[in-house]
């Protein structure tokens, strides 16, 4: 139970480490955990689909260049090819507050309290991910059982998580870090070719920028040259829960912290959370104390998404109750 902290900015000791691997394991337990069927990419469709049918428009590869805002209060986005959309009810932002604050609103100042508190606003410790091809999933020597989980946990103890996440905040490439390995193929075979395999490893927690490696192994102080070295020790790892699985290996692509930033900007450091989630950001101080609801200092501008109550992995709740308080 404890291992499910981790994704949330949890370790053992920290306030809140107890209660909230407590409330994701029995919301896991009441309502289980949806996987989409053929991909992940099944739940966008489904949704871009349903706002489709709503009547709403979809624009993609169309950067916006600024939110603009007069007299206090959002009334257009205008994109990176020239076109304005204007609102007549809202701007809604699901980016990172941090981008939407620090560069595209424009044409209304901003208050210095809440300037202060983006500033400081943490983001939460990195994550690499590990993608491989297999010819067949892991013999997990814990149990045969363990080849139909969608998830396995390794993160033997508390004392090891408490010490990863000190590891990790210090700066340092943890020793043995906390691993969630995905199986999809375990309940969804068409994801791969017939026989064969997909296995996904989430590494928690590491540092955004290296100041040294924990173990004593790794020179490498950026991530371009350290993660295949640290993805070896990640294999090597699951190997002593799983014997034998790099000879099941056909290929693997690794990305690391900075990888992840770069393929998506909301991923400051690789934080997939958008902020730490300790108790001085978050419920009513999550993004800005004095800014909850999900509105903003500019009148007509909203914000939702993971930086937003109820905060990282609850899907769509934060857009699903801003819409409902929107609509009155």
């Amino acid at each position: 139970m404890a291992a499910w902290g981790l994704h949330l900015d949890f370790p053992p000791d920290a306030a809140g480490g107890a209660m909230f691997p407590y409330l994701e394991t029995m919301t896991n337990q009441a309502f289980g955990m949806v996987i989409g069927d053929g991909g992940a990419d099944v739940i966008i469709k489904a949704m871009t689909n349903l706002l489709k049918a709503k009547g709403g428009e979809l624009y993609l590869n169309s950067p916006v260049s600024s939110v603009d805002a007069s007299g206090g209060r959002a009334r257009a986005v205008t994109l990176a090819d020239g076109r304005t959309l204007t609102a007549r009810k809202a701007v809604i932002s699901n980016i990172h507050p941090q981008l939407l604050f620090n560069g595209l609103v424009r044409g209304s100042a901003l208050p210095a309290r809440f300037t202060k508190g983006l500033a400081t606003y943490r983001p939460g410790p990195g994550a690499m991910m590990i993608h491989l091809t297999l010819d067949d999933l892991p013999d997990w020597s814990a149990s045969p059982a363990l080849r139909s989980y969608a998830y396995v946990h390794i993160a033997p103890s508390l004392s090891m998580m408490n010490r990863l996440y000190e590891e990790a905040i210090s700066g340092l490439l943890p020793r043995e870090p906390a691993l969630v390995v995905g199986q999809p193929t375990a309940l969804d075979p068409s994801r791969a070719p017939a026989g064969k395999h997909v296995l996904w490893v989430q590494v928690r927690v590491l540092p955004a920028e290296i100041s040294g490696d924990a173990a004593g192994e790794i020179a490498a102080t950026d991530w371009d040259a350290a993660k295949e070295d640290y993805a070896d020790r990640v294999l090597s790892i699951i190997e002593n829960y799983a014997p034998g699985l790099r000879a099941k290996i056909r290929g693997r692509a690794v990305w690391s912290p900075l990888d992840l930033q770069t393929e998506n900007p909301n991923l400051i450091g690789g934080d997939s959370l958008s902020g730490s989630h300790h108790l001085d950001q978050n419920f009513l101080f999550r993004p800005v104390a004095g800014y909850t609801r999900y509105r903003s200092p500019i009148d007509g501008l909203y914000m939702c998404g993971a930086a937003t109550w109820p905060g990282a992995g609850t899907g769509a709740g934060s857009g699903f109750m801003l819409a409902q308080m929107l609509a009155g």
